[in-house]
């Protein structure tokens, strides 16, 4: 069982607005280590140089998709284990759904669909 203030969380979207309410959600678990990527391909370049226990994107974003991030991901023999989270609204759920997809979370996203989501994953936050 991890406990929230453990976790090191990688949240990607090109929107500042939705980077900010993802911390601010994550916050609210306990998660206090949390870096924030616009594009894909910085995530990339973070997670180059910093461990995460989880990354969570946005599906429509220019240049690498949500999608695309987490082919990327799951295919780097480092990064493979990362789970990968897409965030989009439900009208786009279908377009979420990959085989390198762990999870898919609707946007807007509730703070208890958020401990559901790394629960399912990491086990019971403490």
């Amino acid at each position: 069982m991890p406990t929230a203030n453990s976790l090191t969380i990688l949240v990607v979207d090109d929107q500042q607005s939705m980077r900010g309410l993802a911390r601010q959600c994550l916050s609210r678990l306990g998660v206090q280590s949390v870096a924030l990527a616009a594009t894909g391909q910085s995530a990339l370049e973070m997670m180059a140089e910093r461990k995460f226990d989880l990354v969570i994107s946005d599906l429509n974003m220019p240049g690498l998709s949500g999608v695309e991030l987490a082919r990327k991901i799951k295919s780097h023999p480092v990064f493979a284990r990362i789970p990968v989270f897409l965030a989009t609204s439900d009208a786009y759920r279908d377009e979420a759904e990959d085989e390198t997809v762990d999870h898919f979370v609707a946007k807007p996203f509730s703070v208890a669909d958020m401990r559901n989501a790394i629960e399912t994953h990491l086990g019971q936050l403490t």
